[in-house]
């Protein structure tokens, strides 16, 4: 037979797809149509989870508390940017970095021997660990510190940011080779956490009672919550799980559990012991005559980052009017004005840094991964077209998210966290201030009170006089110009001082409790609880569990800001439950129940968390932590959570076995 000769048809009316060697060809118009409509599903669902944190934040703090929302507009901006840069994030995440990452994990382990997948795991956790968004976030959150406050402190969060990240990425990267050695070689989960917790929590006693360590021991706590993100987590299971198959492990080494918790508490440890190595070059805590004196001159230029940035910050300080005249005269006689002002990046070179910071974040990662497939694995490259378009989505949404998150959730937290003290105190509303001309003596007098005589002057608005208390370093005799400040009450002032801490606690859970059921990544836990369990354990329960926990232990961070709470202490009791109920627990349970809190802090929980705690604090240093309670309480309350779910099972069973005995 002979090949048939194709008709010469006229050209079909309606064409919607060609295939063209192997591809099929879509209409300009449908695939623009089949383009918006994922990333319109991208978008809103990235919106949905930064939906509750906006929506509660601006209630409690527009109607609760009525504080106004500061540069709103901007505030709003930057929301739009954390939204839609975390969506394109996480977009280049499966285009490129996961899809590299998951062949590497499952294929290395075949191919090399356990030095280089050692190897190899080291560079990805550490590469991982700057690809986080939170870390650049973490980085910013050191604006309101001053460097008298905690000099070291400040240094690891200002100019020697890069030591705090590389501690870090040490950290992560040694959680990750201890992981996979423990899915080669099949080691139980159990023995890591009752090693690696109490020393920390020893070392937190010892870092509490010393001045120059004290402002560190927030921090360290809350970079183990900062480090497990959606880059870091997926890329470690994913080796984890590509060697535990190759060795066979079981299910516990195959669904990756423990690797989060290992990812957790090494990062602390290294900052911790980063801390202690600096700890001697560094000023001690104290006031600003003695940061600026001579004696401490050279360890006060390392700690802001050398002379020029110290003589900057003198004049801050001369401005605030924490170093007077004649201190800041004998500390630098040759002036604070020539040179005082460092140099600031204009927007347009701010703009370049944080873009040039994003692609520095996330290439290091992407070149150790197809340089291991390419040259180790000697695998070809497929897909580069969308490999290489993956790579501009995570460089483009990670400047986005850390902008966005800069001016807009942080800024939001932070306006939030300085509104609560309404709750308990008087505010000063200076939005609210008002120029009274014309004051004179005859409109000053004196009346009684509970406190004894009170000063109070008549201010008028053209229509009404009224008499408020006086101020008199807000008041000009000479020029009889007044400037009032209207005072308010405390929202809960009827109520009591106690009543108002009980709101802020309660807000503190709320926010905890619904931030968490918003984690799309504890949902999936959930369904490996249910599989390991058979369904005794079921998915929605775990949830709720863990959304339970993180609210208590928000709460708890924010009674420690309250109270001024020694943090060694609040980590003390649940850290002590949690190992005692992990000797009780089985494995796989308490693998699951100590990831349950790394996997509740995602990309916009920490930064926000983490804002809204130094807004409610007054003092930057003592207000880290939080985040770090929120990441204890939930383990305690799945271990035991499940210790009772077993129980009941095993109750359930018993019973059934003695009604099925007495029917026969």
């Amino acid at each position: 037979m002979t090949p048939s000769t194709p008709a010469r048809n006229p050209k079909p009316s309606v064409a919607p797809a060609t295939a063209v060697r192997g591809q099929v060809k879509i209409p300009a118009r449908q695939a623009l149509s089949m383009a918006s409509g994922y990333a319109r599903s991208r978008l809103g669902s990235q919106a949905k989870a930064v939906a509750f944190i906006v929506v509660y934040l601006l209630a409690v703090q527009l109607f609760l508390f009525k504080a106004p929302i500061l540069n709103a507009l901007g505030v709003a901006g930057g929301i739009a940017a954390t939204v839609a840069g975390l969506a394109f994030f996480l977009e280049g995440l499966l285009l490129a970095i996961m899809p590299l990452g998951e062949r590497c994990g499952l294929r290395l382990p075949a191919k090399a021997g356990p030095l280089a997948i050692a190897l190899f795991a080291l560079v990805i956790g550490v590469t991982a660990t700057f690809a986080e968004p939170a870390i650049a976030v973490l980085k910013a959150q050191g604006g309101g510190l001053q460097p008298w406050d905690s000099p070291l402190l400040y240094y690891l969060l200002g100019p020697g940011s890069g030591t705090l990240v590389w501690a870090v990425a040490t950290g992560v990267g040694l959680a990750v080779v201890l992981g996979v050695f423990r899915f080669m070689y099949g080691w139980s989960f159990k023995p890591f956490v009752l090693v690696l917790i109490p020393p920390l929590v020893a070392a937190s006693f010892f870092f509490e009672n010393e001045p120059g360590l004290r402002g560190i021991l927030g921090l360290a706590w809350d970079t183990g919550g900062v480090t497990t993100g959606p880059v870091t987590v997926p890329m470690v299971i994913a080796l984890g799980t590509g060697v535990a198959r190759l060795r066979g492990a079981g299910s516990g080494g195959a669904s990756g559990l423990g690797v989060v918790t290992l990812a957790s508490a090494l990062p602390v440890a290294a900052v911790m012991a980063v801390a202690a190595v600096l700890a001697p070059a560094f000023p001690q805590p104290g006031n600003a005559a003695e940061f600026f004196g001579p004696d401490a001159r050279v360890a006060a230029e390392r700690a802001v980052g050398g002379a020029g940035a110290l003589k900057e910050a003198a004049v801050r300080a001369l401005e605030a009017g924490v170093l007077s005249p004649d201190l800041a005269a004998q500390a630098f006689p040759e002036g604070l004005k020539a040179g005082a002002v460092g140099n600031r990046a204009s927007g347009g070179g701010a703009l370049a840094a944080g873009a040039w910071a994003a692609v520095k974040a996330v290439v290091p990662l992407a070149l150790v991964l197809v340089v291991t497939l390419v040259v180790l694995l000697r695998e070809r490259l497929r897909g580069a077209d969308e490999i290489a378009l993956g790579l501009v989505f995570a460089v483009l949404g990670l400047f986005l998210f850390n902008l966005g998150m800069e001016h807009g959730l942080s800024a939001l937290g932070a306006q939030s966290g300085s509104a609560l003290p309404r709750a308990y105190q008087e505010t000063s509303r200076e939005d609210r201030a008002v120029t009274v001309r014309g004051v004179d003596a005859d409109d000053i007098f004196s009346a009684a009170g509970a406190d004894g005589p009170r000063e109070f002057v008549w201010i008028t608005d053209g229509k009404t006089a009224q008499a408020v208390p006086l101020d008199r370093s807000r008041l000009d005799p000479d020029a009889g110009v007044y400037r009032h400040v209207p005072v308010e009450s405390a929202v809960f002032a009827a109520l009591g001082r106690w009543a108002g801490l009980a709101a802020v606690l309660a807000f503190a859970f709320a926010l905890g409790f619904g931030a968490t059921l918003a984690e799309p990544s504890l949902a999936a836990l959930g369904l490996t609880v249910e599989e390991l369990t058979t369904g005794t354990y079921r998915r929605s329960s775990l949830v709720r569990t863990v959304a339970v926990g993180v609210g208590l232990g928000m709460a708890a961070g924010f009674a420690r800001i309250l109270f001024d709470l020694p943090l060694s202490a609040v980590l003390a009791v649940p850290y002590a439950l949690a190992l005692v109920l992990t000797l009780l627990s089985s494995e796989d349970f308490s693998a699951i129940a100590w990831d349950s809190a790394g996997v509740t802090t995602g990309p916009v929980t920490v930064p926000l968390v983490i804002a809204t705690g130094l807004g409610l604090g007054s003092n930057p240093a003592a207000s880290f932590g939080v985040l770090a309670a929120a990441s204890a309480f939930p383990v305690v309350a799945v271990l035991a959570s499940g210790i009772l779910s077993e129980a009941r099972a095993r109750r359930s069973l018993g019973m059934d076995t003695l009604a099925g005995g007495l029917a026969r």
